[in-house]
């Protein structure tokens, strides 16, 4: 079933720290395959330790902001209109570098988290 909705009317959302994951495509809305996230980082905030998922890809649309994402043990530097795709076992994590915060899009399937911790 299709919906459309706004950004307010998100049921799940998440505090991480000093930011916020709007999970806006994902069960709740009848999705099977395939998630969506808003991420929003206050400056200099961590999303998460270096981790990475079994059998997951994922997109990140860099809307605002900077940050630097940790990749396979490469440092690399994140700013506005950039996309990162990360296949399966990638090991990653960001940190927002920026003083205005960091917002990123994130499109991810399958569902199943499958995260593990490094």
């Amino acid at each position: 079933m299709s919906k459309i909705f706004e950004f307010k009317d998100v049921p799940h959302t998440k505090t991480v720290g000093r930011g916020t994951t709007y999970r806006l495509v994902n069960e709740s809305v009848g999705a099977q395959r395939i998630g969506v996230m808003l991420v929003d980082l206050e400056p200099e905030m961590t999303t998460s330790g270096i981790h990475y998922h079994r059998n997951r890809e994922a997109a990140y649309i860099v809307l605002q902001g900077s940050a630097t994402l940790m990749l396979n043990g490469t440092e690399h530097h994140l700013k506005a209109n950039m996309v990162v795709f990360l296949s399966p076992g990638d090991r990653h994590g960001i940190t927002s570098t920026g003083k205005e915060g960091f917002k990123m899009i994130e499109v991810y399937s399958p569902l199943d988290p499958d995260r593990v911790d490094v």
